[in-house]
């Protein structure tokens, strides 16, 4: 009988787990996208750090990320909506768990009058640190890529349609 209390305990503590790591990827999210920047910072574990997300520039640490963030959309009148869908998540280790998201996301740039529709993969790695999860690598490849440019009237003109862009937010 309490072999089978142990391995419940066991099971529970896993759906924690793989529900933690899904609540910090929702909160990357939410936070990139209401640019609270110190919120995606902390999302991301403080030293060993990979980030590697294709249409950004190169990160090599946290804070460089921050920076390509302030950069790209922490100006007034860019607004945009992360939504992470699919998920395969799973304990990989005693403190490590991977990920892989299908994600979409939306943009407006007001002041520049464009907007943006993106899809892809995130590939993540994840590290548990005094009882807490953590990103530790982070990997985005794109799927498909629009960015349309408004007119004086609003009309829209495709700038990039349908392939992915290397540089689409390396500005």
């Amino acid at each position: 009988m309490s072999s089978n209390v142990t391995q419940l305990e066991a099971r529970v503590v896993a759906l924690e787990h793989l529900n933690a790591i899904r609540e910090l990827q929702y909160r990357y999210w939410h936070s990139v996208d209401r640019q609270l920047l110190d919120d995606v910072r902390d999302c991301f574990v403080d030293n060993g750090v990979t980030i590697d997300m294709e249409g950004v520039p190169p990160c090599k640490d946290r804070d460089d990320f921050i920076k390509v963030l302030k950069a790209n959309g922490g100006k007034p009148g860019f607004y945009s909506l992360h939504t992470g869908k699919n998920p395969f998540v799973k304990i990989t280790g005693a403190v490590h768990a991977e990920g892989v998201w299908d994600a979409f996301f939306v943009g407006i740039d007001v002041p520049d009058r464009l907007t943006y529709q993106l899809t892809g993969q995130y590939n993540c790695g994840y590290v548990l640190r005094n009882g807490r999860w953590y990103i530790q690598r982070q990997v985005f490849r794109q799927t498909s890529l629009l960015i349309n440019k408004l007119d004086e009237n609003g009309a829209p003109k495709a700038v990039t349609f349908g392939l992915p862009d290397p540089k689409v937010f390396d500005k």
